[in-house]
């Protein structure tokens, strides 16, 4: 159960899909930065005009501002390979390599390390995300 709102009257909501696609950030992440407190905002859930689910994002005008700034950068950063499979949640280190390869992932080199660019990772993740909602929706019809 939910403890009271810290939000002020201020929050703004969005769908959880529309605020992942204006940031270019999957609503995984958005979702983790929000239960950890990364960001002032708030998740809840709600009922489209298609009577869909539909996840929801209350969040407050700096914590949005400070998003929007931050996803630019966030998305510019590297990782190590590691790091990557930590995100996307892979067991199988070989299984970065061959999103590597495939060139679903980008990697660069740093220090002459190979580190995976994040803005990779969530638009991979990103791209997850819509397969598994077109494919829930083609089994609704």
């Amino acid at each position: 159960m939910a403890g009271p709102s810290t939000l002020n009257g201020d929050a703004q909501e969005f769908e959880l899909d529309k605020l992942s696609e204006d940031v270019s950030i999957s609503k995984q992440t958005l979702v983790r930065w929000a239960d950890r407190g990364l960001i002032n905002a708030e998740l809840d859930w709600s009922i489209s005009d298609d009577n869909d689910e539909v996840r929801l994002i209350r969040i407050a005008p700096r914590s949005l501002d400070f998003l929007k700034t931050f996803a630019e950068e966030y998305r510019d950063d590297t990782v190590t390979r590691t790091e990557a499979r930590r995100i996307l949640k892979m067991i199988d280190r070989s299984q970065v390599q061959k999103l590597l390869r495939q060139g679903d992932l980008t990697a660069r080199k740093v220090n002459d390390e190979t580190r995976v660019v994040i803005g990779s990772v969530e638009d991979y993740l990103m791209g997850l995300e819509n397969t598994d909602e077109e494919e829930e929706a083609e089994s609704r019809r």
